[in-house]
Formats: structure tokens, sequence, C-alpha cells
């Protein structure tokens, strides 16, 4: 007869692999980005993201702690597209066509993804206590924006944009971007006329204005 001890059976769940997590965790931003789009972020709440999920909320929080956090979440994946989608743009083009290029590729981006405009412009970033901290602040996907810096200072040593701060000539320059797409996404029934025409008459007047 053995007289060593049995190993207690475990009980509850299996731990989940990291597929599987990972698969979690997709179905419950794919359920949030359809919901905001459609709802907007205030009238959504994550027992509405568990039930698109698939899961319940108590499901969602042991792999989101907010609902903002999976705003934030969404707005990373967004903002990693954008900018693989102008990485790519700076690397097929060259010399003075290539900050007219970036330009329209910012545009198109979000002409092409007007639901994720939205998601990212038209909801307002709010901390939620002193500990919390701005999307911006904590983003590892928009200091590669700096793409964009380096494209202005190197139109700046050809001569095709004035010597100034490129922070600034870039914030001009996003600003004006934006403007287009703003009012192309979220007023279409407003005669603009032709886009295409509309989005590099508008960029070229703002290069023009800043030589």
């Amino acid at each position: 007869m053995s007289t060593g001890r049995s190993q207690p059976s475990r009980r509850g769940r299996p731990a989940r692999s990291t597929e599987q997590a990972e698969a979690d965790r997709s179905r419950i931003i794919a359920s949030a980005r359809a919901l905001f789009a459609a709802e907007g972020y205030a009238g959504v709440s994550v027992r509405k993201i568990a039930a698109g999920a698939g899961c319940s909320p108590a499901a969602v929080y042991t792999v989101f702690p907010s609902k903002r956090r999976i705003l934030h979440s969404i707005w990373e994946q967004i903002f990693a597209s954008l900018m693989t989608a102008l990485e790519r743009t700076h690397a097929q083009t060259t010399g003075p066509d290539r900050l007219e290029a970036l330009c329209l590729s910012f545009i198109d981006f979000w002409l092409q993804r007007p639901d994720d405009y939205r998601a990212i412009f038209l909801i307002e970033d709010r901390p939620q206590g002193t500990q919390d901290g701005f999307f911006v602040d904590s983003s590892a996907a928009l200091p590669r924006m700096a793409i964009l810096r380096q494209s202005i200072e190197d139109a700046q040593r050809r001569g095709e944009i004035r010597a100034d701060d490129p922070d600034h000539i870039g914030n001009v320059l996003l600003c004006g971007l934006q403007g287009i797409a703003l009012n192309l996404i979220t007023i279409p029934e407003y005669p603009w006329g032709d886009p295409e025409r509309l989005k590099r008459d508008t960029i070229r007047t703002l290069l023009a204005g800043l030589r």
C-alpha cells in the first residue's frame, strides 16, 4: 500500500493559451469598433461590447480594465495602419514629390476608412483620474509620425519649404489635411466638387504658402 499523498485535483477552467487570449482580445476590439462607429462611444456599454464579442462583461474586464482602454487599443491599431501607409508612401517617392504624396496618403487613408476617422477624431480623449494619461502620451505608433518631420526637413534643405520650425510646419499641414478629411467625411451632402481636385489644390496651396 502506497504511503505517498495523492496530488490534489485542479478545479476550475484550464488556463487559456496565448492564441485563445489573443482571439478574445480581437473579438472584443472588433465588437467595440463596430458599436462605437454605429452608436458613438458614450452610448456603448461594456455589457454591449461583451454581447457583441460573445463573452461576459467579466471576461472583457480580464482583458481591458476599462472601456477607455478598449478605445485606446482601437486607436493604436488604426494609427499603426496609418503609419504603415505613410511609410510605404515615403519609400515609394523621392524629392519634391514626397511631401505632397505624404499629404495625399494621409487624407486618402481616412477617406477609405471613415468609421475609423470618426472613432479617432470625433471621440474626445478624457483621462479618468490623476493617474490616467492621454493616448498621445503613451502611443507606440504616434512617434512614427517623425517621418513627416523628416520629409519637411528634407524639403527645407532643398529650398522647397522655408527655414522654420519643422514641427510647426508639420502642425500647419496636419491642421489643413484634417480639415479636408473632416469636411469630406462628416459633411458629404455639401457640394464639394471633385474630391481629387479639392485634395490636390488644397495641399498645393498649403505647400505654396510654406515656401
